[in-house]
């Protein structure tokens, strides 16, 4: 397993799993807001999602996913195991050794056109190289088509800033082939370069002493 993904229902239950997690020994490795805090304990790495799930059922909260074969999840209650889901999708997934993605996944792209377009691609070709499977075809190319198509200029944009603040800066990944593909007449919002701090200007006639 690469990592463990913990979902909690609001802040207070967030500060309560941190706690627990420090108390066993673990070690906070990165606090990356809004994303995700992430932990090392007993040398596996667990994230802790900053998005609240609230009343959600634990199907709801799979939906939400992308790739197929990561909608499977446990929920605890009290500390006890109260609930194991795997989704169709995802047994399908496994089943024909194919990386696809989740339906709900392209219904949410279709309306929302979220910036995770990109990290999906990504995604979906990072988990057939972990397992040795098959990226499906027919998913990553209507994804391009979206990206390209239905996307704006400033959504492609957003997404490629996405990318590169998630799966480069964060997690020290990349996909040059994306990278490539995607960058086509992009160009980047640069940062700004300046001086920290306000030059002192005097009034005409002074002249500024040195420090």
């Amino acid at each position: 397993m690469h990592d463990l993904d913990l979902w909690v229902r609001d802040r207070k239950q967030r500060a309560n799993l941190c706690q627990a997690l420090l108390d066993r020994g673990a070690v906070l490795l990165q606090d990356f807001h809004p994303y995700c805090l992430k932990f090392r304990l007993e040398g596996q790495i667990i994230e802790i999602t900053y998005h609240n799930v609230k009343d959600g059922a634990l199907v709801d909260v799979l939906n939400t996913f992308d790739v197929a074969l990561c909608a499977m999840g446990a929920r605890f209650q009290r500390g006890r195991l109260a609930e194991v889901h795997v989704t169709d999708e995802c047994w399908q997934s496994i089943r024909a050794k194919e990386v696809r993605l989740l339906d709900s996944y392209f219904c949410f792209i279709g309306l929302e056109r979220p910036a995770s377009l990109l990290r999906s691609l990504h995604r979906m070709g990072q988990k057939a190289a972990e397992l040795g499977y098959q990226v499906n075809s027919d998913h990553e190319h209507r994804l391009w088509e979206i990206y390209w198509k239905e996307y704006t200029e400033e959504e492609r944009r957003t997404a490629m800033d996405l990318y590169f603040d998630t799966m480069v800066a964060y997690k020290g990944q990349h996909d040059e082939r994306i990278v490539h593909r995607a960058s086509v007449s992009y160009v980047p919002i640069p940062k700004a370069q300046g001086d920290a701090m306000p030059l002192p200007i005097a009034p005409r006639g002074l002249r500024v002493q040195p420090a």
